[in-house]
């Protein structure tokens, strides 16, 4: 999800992704991704996994819009089902979803808090000139805060 969110900022790389790119009412959509360095394109429909009350189970639509969950149908039908998108690093996908290469930056193992924020802002001039060149640039963790819950070490930056 943080590669789409990334990707949504440079609309024409999310429209270069869609072969289908209008209202099917078959409900047919054909999706250009590319993995492992090669393009292939991802046929799908529009039947999308729901909670018995409604409402998409996993990522969900702005309004009437229905490119992100087409988009994560054609991820998931790509990898095997949807669970094979629950982690994973956003470098990779955002390699599928773009074409381009990308650069992963990852906090040493068992790093000290003080030089984690020692590499944070020696990495702080390099996100900003990636930033100026347009490049999209995306975040994740591994969905574990040992900084700042319960009140981390240091809770003015966030």
């Amino acid at each position: 999800m943080a590669a789409i969110s990334s990707l949504a900022e440079n609309p024409t790389l999310v429209k270069r992704l869609f072969i289908t790119d209008y209202y099917n009412e078959f409900g047919i959509y054909k999706i250009r991704v590319c993995k492992n360095g090669e393009w292939v394109v991802v046929t799908i429909d529009d039947y999308i996994p729901c909670y018995m009350n409604g409402g998409p189970m996993f990522s969900s639509n702005n309004g009437n819009e229905l490119w992100v969950v087409l988009l994560e149908k054609a991820y998931a039908k790509l990898h095997g089902n949807y669970w094979q998108l629950r982690a994973g690093f956003v470098s990779h996908s955002m390699m599928d979803l773009s074409g381009c290469p990308t650069h992963h930056y990852r906090f040493p193992e068992g790093m000290k808090y003080s030089k984690v924020k020692k590499f944070a802002e020696d990495l702080w001039p390099t996100l900003l000139d990636a930033d100026q060149k347009g490049y999209n640039i995306c975040g994740g963790t591994s969905g574990v805060d040992i900084w700042t819950e319960g009140g981390g070490p240091d809770r003015e930056f966030g």
